[in-house]
């Protein structure tokens, strides 16, 4: 059974259906309108008043070009002394950190050792020490023939000679001057014959030998500028030789730099980055890859001229990181589009939103 009134209620609302239903498609409709107005406004902007875009402009710089490494940094002068003999060690003289002259005993062994004759070697040196004096005086005086004199001579030679390597062994000297950098062993430590005592090194300058590939040799030669950089130091230096002939074991060519270590703050023996420093170029034209558009018919930028954007062609000399060394078709003074160059094409009408005179990227 269905009541009057319900039928009315139901038509009511199909009518206001209906009508809230044309009133969203005007609504809808409108809303579309008025973004394809406002769509146009924009582009009607960008014609009328011009893309907006940054430029800056162009004025000569410093270029540099350079090859990293990865290398251990070492004393330029440093040298490991080695027991000779299978003994105890007797006595340390000195500490990591001190400075000894070339030859100076830095460690001790006993001179009771068998294998090492100390007591007869010396008393045959002084034997033919003795002898020598009395024939030398001999053969001054002219009492004694040449040929005597020359087998003492010779004899005492060998004595002293044979004394100076026993007391070598049993007393360990410095091989070279400098900073004593390690000691490998303590007092009452046994060794052996041929294990390492302790390290001298001269590390006021430190050197560094990186392995170049064939690609790179040609462009690296004695007297470039270097930098070493360990943790926050940086030191300075220079490229000091270059192989002529590849390591047939590494297949690359050796390069040896040489960096100044003032107050010897950087240790022999630690890895740094080194880096060389292959061209320098202080009165270049320099654009950063953002400012370049790189299409196969080749390299572009644009400049302002009278309002618009002029598409120039450019020939890149060299490439390092995000810059650009220009060799020809820009000139100092130029006002080059620097950010928004990607919005514009070749006589485009721009607006300079924000001109920067400061050179690039350094």
């Amino acid at each position: 059974m269905t009541y009057p009134f319900t039928v009315k209620w139901r038509a009511a609302l199909g009518r206001t259906v209906a009508v809230a239903s044309t009133a969203l498609i005007f609504v809808l409709a409108g809303c579309a309108d008025d973004a394809l107005e406002v769509g146009r406004s924009i582009g009607e902007i960008h014609e009328q008043e011009g893309i907006p875009v940054g430029t800056r402009e162009l004025q000569p710089e410093s270029f540099r070009s350079y090859q990293r490494f990865t290398a251990s940094l070492s004393g330029v002068a440093e040298s490991t002394a080695s027991a000779m003999v299978a003994d105890v060690v007797a006595e340390l003289l000195f500490e990591v950190g001190e400075y000894v002259e070339r030859d100076t005993v830095v460690v001790t062994f006993p001179t009771d050792n068998p294998a090492v004759n100390y007591e007869q070697a010396r008393v045959g040196y002084e034997n033919a020490r003795t002898s020598f004096t009395r024939v030398n005086r001999l053969h001054e005086s002219g009492n004694l023939p040449q040929q005597a004199f020359d087998d003492a001579k010779a004899q005492y030679e060998v004595a002293r000679a044979n004394w100076e390597a026993v007391r070598n062994t049993v007393r360990v000297r410095a091989p070279i001057s400098g900073y004593i950098t390690r000691i490998h062993v303590s007092e009452s430590d046994n060794v052996k014959r041929g294990d390492a005592l302790f390290a001298v090194a001269e590390y006021g300058q430190l050197r560094a030998t990186v392995w170049v590939s064939d690609r790179q040799i040609s462009s690296i030669e004695v007297g470039q500028t270097a930098r070493a950089t360990w943790q926050s130091t940086e030191l300075d230096g220079e490229v000091v030789r270059v192989d002529m002939a590849m390591d047939e074991t590494r297949k690359a060519f050796a390069v040896r730099v040489l960096f100044d270590n003032p107050d010897r703050r950087v240790p022999s023996g630690v890895t740094a980055s080194v880096t060389i420093e292959t061209y320098r170029n202080d009165n270049a034209l320099v654009l950063d890859f953002q400012e370049v558009i790189e299409t196969g018919e080749g390299s572009f930028a644009f400049v302002i001229e009278n309002g618009s954007a002029v598409r120039v062609p450019l020939q890149i000399a060299r490439r390092q990181g995000t810059r650009r060394e220009v060799s020809s078709g820009l000139s100092a003074g130029e006002h080059i589009i620097s950010e928004g160059v990607h919005r514009v094409s070749d006589g485009a009408r721009v607006r300079v939103v924000d001109n920067d005179s400061q050179s690039g990227a350094q």
